[in-house]
């Protein structure tokens, strides 16, 4: 029988008037925040919004209800990172990069992105990360925060496991949510892939780790997996992949974030929210 993803999205810390930096993450299915000390890396409220579109909003409108109902648009934030998830991204090595064609080979291999705006993340001095973004959306977070930061998941991803410590000797890092993974895998500092892969059930999940690890020839016994993602240390999924897989580890975050304001959270949980002050 197929097992769900079960995906924790517990609240940690509380609100504080000590915030001076907000971090979100956004997708069609959830909106993540965090507030943040940021002068002492300190995390100190996580909180969830899940988007069910029940009627039919949106996501600029959900958001909007979001920081409404969190109360965050009654601060002042010297600095807002936003993480937007979207399938609809590409990757160009640097030395091939010309901007004025980053629509063209954007739908060459996503299919048509319309009237959104197309922007570009730089992944490291060899590699960008080109992805399309709703105009209305976009409109709205300059709105809402005239002075904030911008990247696709992907790339704080894939920043965090070519630039971290905690990640050296790591080959996958996998970061799992409800319905999709992203996936980077490297090898001698090397990246080799960056990815997303749509998933309904844990074994979605085994079957990709498995023919990624056949793809670029790295050996289940010997590869190093790091996980992140809202899920508990026993969970089924992480029991699975330990049958097939010998070296699985759960991500710690950085070395500088301090954890004291959220007691109880596991520092694999939200970890591109929690660690995107590190990729820029």
């Amino acid at each position: 029988m197929s097992a769900d993803i079960n995906i924790n999205y517990s609240s940690f810390g509380q609100l504080s008037d000590l915030a001076d930096t907000l971090t979100i993450e956004l997708s069609e299915h959830l909106i993540t925040f965090c507030e943040f000390q940021s002068e002492q890396n300190k995390p100190l409220f996580v909180c969830y919004y899940p988007i069910e579109n029940i009627l039919n909003y949106s996501i600029s409108e959900h958001l909007i209800n979001a920081i409404t109902h969190f109360r965050f648009s009654k601060k002042r934030y010297a600095h807002v990172y936003i993480n937007y998830f979207t399938a609809q991204f590409t990757l160009c090595p640097t030395s091939f990069y010309h901007s004025e064609n980053n629509r063209a080979l954007l739908e060459f291999n996503t299919g048509s992105v319309a009237d959104k705006i197309v922007l570009t993340d730089d992944i490291n001095t060899d590699i960008k990360l080109i992805f399309a973004i709703d105009d209305a959306l976009k409109s709205t977070l300059d709105q809402l925060f005239p002075n904030h930061q911008l990247k696709h998941t992907l790339t704080v991803l894939s920043k965090m496991m070519m630039q971290s410590e905690e990640l050296v000797k790591e080959n996958i890092i996998l970061s799992v949510h409800s319905n999709y993974i992203e996936v980077v895998v490297k090898q001698e500092q090397k990246l080799l892939l960056t990815n997303q892969y749509s998933i309904k059930t844990q074994e979605d999940v085994l079957y990709y780790v498995l023919f990624i690890l056949e793809q670029y020839q790295l050996n289940p016994l010997t590869a190093t997996i790091t996980i992140v993602g809202n899920l508990d240390a026993n969970s089924a999924l992480i029991t699975s992949l330990k049958k097939y897989i010998r070296h699985i580890r759960l991500a710690l975050g950085h070395k500088s974030l301090n954890w004291s304001q959220i007691n109880g959270a596991p520092q694999h949980f939200n970890y591109t929210l929690l660690n995107r002050l590190f990729c820029e």
